[in-house]
């Protein structure tokens, strides 16, 4: 089995690439249709996320040597937890699934790489970008809040890792009916936020500090809603709380279970415009000559997109190559005034953005239509993060558009797709979309209540399957001439995560362990408590008892030689720092991630 995991196996085999194993751990790929010579997709490091003398191949290492434990732990911020899971095997299935279809679309081109080397460490510190960001410019960010310790020496009942609530500062969402039913809250608008909680009789005060850590969510990994809050959620009833949400045109989703959508292998839908016209000149896109050899060198792309799923697809093409067109509101993106600032700038939206060229446009105005217009003559690529009919009244969506851009790929990051209807929240976000999917109780152990990740899974992931949807447009329209619509969703991601998933039994060492300094990962095997001299039944105050005796880097030395797969816990600090992740990092105006692949 490749280096890079079956599930990027898997992906690969859905996306229609009939992958054979080469002796090297990678896939040897039949090249698009009328051209020479294959290609073969291969990891770097043999798969492995290296970090010091640690080879991390399992989930539960991964997420800790990347700094994931350490996000997902802000949300109760008693420690670094487990992602109950398999995220970052996902993250790499679909950026080898990006390389292999970028590395094709090259061979198409004319462009002659024959193998793609894939980073996994690269691929993970991919999706957090902005976090990286944010810490290096404001390193107190994601510094720990104080809180009680963990409780490992329970006298009695089942050893399990207790997370109680800070009484000062309240609880992160969910929220507590009073009929029982788990809900996310949510909405963009911080008025319609007020009216809300203002109806259900909360504090003015606790109000403003909720809207407060509700907005910057996305940056910060945290969210704690003072305990007022949950105080009025659970005197209402969820039909009385939907009711108060409509009146206010805000989203109660309420937590489903795991099964809500059958899980989904390749998380896009398309449609294909018009066929080719041979007896009629096409006006070709102006090109550049290739420079150098990334896939999407002399292509361009026209981006009208906020927040983090449509940004995160705009910067993989521009990675991999493309011209990008950032088209901003008129006063441009509220996001660039956000702190931290660098050189002007927030530096988690430089972190979305960097290498674009932005405009300002303002598309609700005939002139602005007519200027995107413009843009669109010499584009190959639009992409846009809109809400669902948007695109339809400034007509702007892709049947329109092929009448005078023939050969456009219109790309679409949306919330719900490919469904639609009234049964679906009428928000999206990261946080309605884990809810509504059932994330929400898949990635939580059995013997925990459902929660949805404070730490954003849904915006990155969702926006790198809407880059690979655009990388199999591209090939297709450079193989048949046919250009294709295609649309992904923050929906259509967590079906992603959801395929082969379940959710996770309890045991003592499904989160992290604290020692005698840091946190370390270890897998429950008879090896590891062999080699910690511990019996068979050991439960988690045993292990936290022994591992107190000496640090997590030791620890992580020692049971990795004694065969017992184990990692320390790096925090998203640590990351930065890290030898072995430094050469994937670049400081310039704030620190940016490299590109995770290799074409040669």
């Amino acid at each position: 089995m490749s280096g890079l995991g079956p599930k990027a196996e898997h992906h690969l085999l859905e996306l229609g690439l009939a992958p054979r194993p080469t002796p090297t751990g990678g896939w040897r790929l039949a090249t698009a249709p009328g051209r020479t010579g294959p290609l073969v997709v291969e990891p770097r490091n043999g798969g492995a996320v290296s970090a010091g003398g640690l080879k991390a191949t399992l989930e539960e290492t991964v997420q800790a040597a990347c700094g994931l434990m350490h996000l997902y732990g802000l949300r109760e911020g008693t420690g670094p937890r487990r992602l109950g899971l398999d995220h970052t095997a996902v993250v790499r299935a679909v950026v080898t699934g990006q390389g292999a279809l970028a590395g094709l679309l090259a061979r198409a081109r004319g462009l002659g790489p024959v193998r793609v080397r894939v980073d996994p460490a690269a691929a993970l510190l991919l999706t957090l970008g902005h976090y990286l960001a944010v810490a290096e410019a404001a390193p107190d960010t994601y510094a720990p809040r104080p809180g009680p310790p963990e409780r490992t020496d329970r006298a009695e009942g089942p050893d399990r890792t207790a997370f109680p609530p800070r009484a000062d500062a309240g609880r992160p969402p969910p929220f507590l009916t009073r009929d029982g039913r788990w809900v996310e809250i949510e909405t963009f608008r911080a008025h319609r936020w007020g009216a809300l909680w203002q109806r259900l009789g909360a504090e003015g005060a606790a109000i403003g500090r909720a809207w407060r850590e509700h907005a910057a969510r996305q940056w910060t990994a945290r969210c704690t809603m003072p305990e007022s809050l949950h105080r009025a959620v659970a005197a209402h009833s969820l039909a009385e709380l939907r009711n108060a949400a409509h009146a206010c045109e805000v989203a109660v989703v309420e937590l489903q279970p795991p099964d809500r959508y059958r899980p989904c292998a390749r998380p896009w839908t398309s449609r294909t415009g018009p066929a080719p016209d041979t007896a009629a000149p096409v006006r070709e896109p102006a090109r550049t000559s290739p420079a150098h050899d990334l896939p999407l060198t002399g292509l361009t792309v026209v981006e009208c997109t906020r927040f983090l799923q449509g940004p995160y697809a705009g910067r993989v093409l521009a990675m991999l190559g493309a011209h990008v067109v950032l088209v901003e509101l008129p006063d441009g993106d509220p996001a660039r005034g956000i702190e931290p600032v660098v050189d002007g700038c927030f530096a988690g939206f430089r972190a979305l953005h960097r290498g674009k060229h932005p405009v300002r446009l303002d598309v609700t105005t005939p002139a602005g239509r007519d200027a995107l217009r413009e843009l669109l003559v010499t584009a190959d690529v639009f992409l846009h993060n809109w809400p669902v009919g948007r695109a339809e009244r400034l007509g702007l969506e892709p049947e329109s558009l092929w009448r005078t851009h023939p050969r456009l790929i219109c790309a679409h990051a949306s919330g719900w797709a490919p469904f639609r209807g009234p049964l679906l929240p009428p928000v999206a976000s990261d946080w309605s979309a884990q809810a509504h999917a059932g994330l929400a109780h898949a990635q939580r152990p059995d013997d925990e209540p459902p929660a949805c990740s404070v730490a954003t899974l849904l915006d990155t992931l969702g926006g790198l399957v809407c880059a690979e949807a655009v990388l199999a447009a591209l090939l297709r329209r450079e193989t048949t001439g046919v250009p294709t619509a295609v649309e992904t969703s923050l929906l259509s991601a967590a079906r992603l995560l959801l395929n082969g998933a379940k959710r996770p039994p309890a045991g003592p060492l499904f989160h992290p362990l604290p020692t005698g300094e840091g946190h370390l990962a270890l897998g429950d095997t008879p090896r590891a408590r062999s080699a910690l001299g511990l019996p068979p039944g050991a439960d988690r105050r045993a292990f936290a008892h022994t591992l107190a005796r000496d640090s997590a880097a030791d620890w992580e030395e020692r049971l990795n030689a004694a065969g017992a797969p184990c990692a320390r816990v790096r925090s998203i600090h640590d990351v930065l720092t890290e030898p072995a992740f430094v050469h994937h990092l670049v400081y310039e105006s704030g620190v940016h991630v490299t590109t995770p692949w290799e074409f040669s």
